[in-house]
């Protein structure tokens, strides 16, 4: 499965990715293209590294329409992590400890990892959760 890193939101296609999920109604999100797509809602993904250990991304929201994951590489900056790109390879570290690497090919980065699913899923709804972004 790839992640591709974008710059301002972190979006799946996958329902069944989430381990904890809160649906919205009425909202929108736009996308680089200037496309505006339906987030049907939001909640967390676990993720394993390449190296084994379970990363869990917050605030993931779950947009139909892609075609591919959506991984927020400005979202990240909040964890206080240090991006580099080098060699066709992007890294975030903290400190001396690589967090995550992603893979250049075809002018996108691919996270190296994979999606961790079979958790409970646990739904809200809630129509005052809606984010413009």
């Amino acid at each position: 499965m790839d992640f591709l890193y974008r710059s301002n939101l972190s979006c799946v296609p996958n329902k069944d990715w989430f381990s904890s999920f809160e649906k919205l109604d009425r909202c929108f999100t736009v996308m680089g293209d200037e496309h505006p797509c339906n987030v049907k809602g939001i909640g967390i993904v676990h993720i394993k590294m390449f190296y084994g250990i379970v990363r869990e991304l917050k605030k993931v929201r779950y947009v139909l329409q892609l075609k591919r994951n959506l991984i927020s590489v400005g979202a990240l900056k909040i964890l206080d992590l240090m991006v580099s790109i080098r060699d066709g390879a992007l890294k975030k570290s903290k400190g001396s400890m690589v967090v995550m690497k992603g893979i250049h090919r075809n002018n996108l980065y691919y996270l190296k990892g994979s999606t961790v699913t079979g958790q409970v899923e646990t739904f809200i709804s809630s129509d005052d959760v809606c984010t413009q972004v």
